[in-house]
This record gives structure tokens, C-alpha cells and sequence, in this order.
């Protein structure tokens, strides 16, 4: 989503085209780049967090900001936090699957629990300006994913324009992008492996065992059930 936001400003304000990557255009909130002059850009701004509602600026819901909301199943979320764990020195590598497995049931990983943060968010959508977009509707369907967001931003972007939006932020085009894959953070030995793996859906059945998935099953159920949600498990590439 990062390299969409950022392509679609480009394109509606060509004025303010950088040569920078997208961590320094698309700083994190919850970074330590935020007194630098990137907060002194014109806007519109952008930024990116983890960070749940009740945790994010004060002043964010009374000035209107729109956030984009990206949610993925979260089998594939657990799956892609194991091997993020691994790369990310900051994080402790998982001891195992299982244990990380059980880490992510209970929120003792990184941002907490999955099922607590998008619950939040979703009890936010009548006080903050949130579009919310699906990891698998993008890869269904990325033109159409695009136009939504162009539409709730209100960037009226012409066809070409958005041909180019969706072309350069395709999965395979951003892994090999230096300034959207993140690579300089593994030259910088911040991460030990590239972060972009395989950007598809369904990854998570080659490490589940049935008894997890199982449980998995039972608890999205318990957590999730009350909310008008609902996931593509796994996409046939």
C-alpha cells in the first residue's frame, strides 16, 4: 500500500515527485525519523503505522485524516510475522514454528494480537475516515483496488495514470524496486533476508498442521464472529 499511496500522489501532484525510497516518503509513526524535515512536508502527507487506534496521534480524528486500512487473513499474517521475525534483528527469532504459533493465538508478538487490532480498527469506521482494503482483493483484482482508493482520496487520475499506478505496484515489480523493497536494510544488516517473500495467498498450508489450523478455526470463530468480515483463505496462482 505504500508504494500505491505513493504513486498516486506522484501522479496527481507531479510537482512533488522525489527520488527518495518509500520508507523516507512513507515514514512510520512509530519510527524515529518524525523530526526530520519530512515533517515539514507540504501536503498531502504520508504516513505508515502498526499502531492501534487508541494509539495513534490525538489530533488525527479531529483534523480529518484519511487512513487506508489493510487487512490480510490471518493465517497468512502469523505465517509472514514468522519468517519477518527471522529477517527484523530487532525481533527475537521464533524458537519454532510451534512456539511462534501459540505466540500469535495469545498477542505476544510484535503489535499484540491480530484479532484486538482489527476489531479496533473496525470500531473506529464511524469516527475516523477509514477505507479498508484486503491484501487478497488487491491481488484479485489491483486496478480495481487502486481506483477505490483513488475514489476515497479523491484523486481523479486518468486511465493511463492509473495503468501506471497499478504496473509499478505489482508484487513483482516492487521486489525488484530498491526504492520499495527494503533491500538496503538488509545491506545494512538491519534485516538478515529480504522481507518480500512470495506475496501470494494461501502460504499459510505449508506450515499449518491440521490440528493448528483447527484451533486457528475455532478461535477466529470465538474472536471474530460478531463482525461483518470475511477472508479469502487462499488464492489458486
Amino acid at each position: 500500500m505504500q508504494q500505491i499511496l505513493v504513486k498516486i500522489v506522484d501522479a496527481a501532484h507531479p510537482d512533488m515527485e522525489e527520488e527518495a525510497d518509500n520508507r523516507a516518503r512513507v515514514p512510520f509513526l512509530e519510527g524515529n525519523t518524525l523530526d526530520d524535515f519530512r515533517r515539514e512536508r507540504p501536503d498531502p502527507r504520508l504516513y505508515a503505522t502498526h499502531l492501534p487506534p487508541d494509539m495513534l496521534p490525538t489530533g488525527l480524528k479531529a483534523k480529518g485524516v484519511k487512513v487506508v486500512y489493510v487487512m490480510r487473513n490471518p493465517k497468512d499474517v502469523l505465517v509472514s510475522l514468522y519468517h519477518f521475525s527471522h529477517s527484523w534483528k530487532m525481533l527475537e527469532t521464533p524458537k519454532s514454528f510451534e512456539a511462534f504459533f501459540q505466540d500469535f493465538m495469545d498477542g505476544k508478538v510484535y503489535m499484540g494480537l491480530w484479532f484486538d487490532h482489527v476489531r479496533a480498527y473496525q470500531n473506529e469506521k464511524d469516527k475516523m475516515d477509514v477505507h479498508y482494503v484486503k491484501y487478497e482483493d488487491m491481488l484479485k483484482d489491483l486496478r480495481g483496488e487502486v481506483v477505490k482508493v483513488c475514489d476515497f482520496l479523491g484523486k481523479d487520475l486518468t486511465d493511463e495514470a492509473i495503468d501506471h499506478v497499478v504496473e509499478m505496484s505489482t508484487f513483482k515489480n516492487m521486489k525488484t524496486n530498491p526504492k520499495a523493497n527494503y533491500k538496503d536494510l538488509v545491506e545494512k544488516q538491519r534485516y538478515s533476508s529480504p522481507t518480500m517473500r512470495k506475496g501470494v495467498a494461501g502460504d499459510w498450508k505449508n506450515f499449518f498442521t491440521v490440528a493448528q489450523n483447527e484451533y486457528f478455526d475455532r478461535v477466529f470463530e470465538e474472536k471474530m464472529s460478531d463482525l461483518p468480515l470475511s477472508f479469502t483463505w487462499e488464492i489458486n496462482q
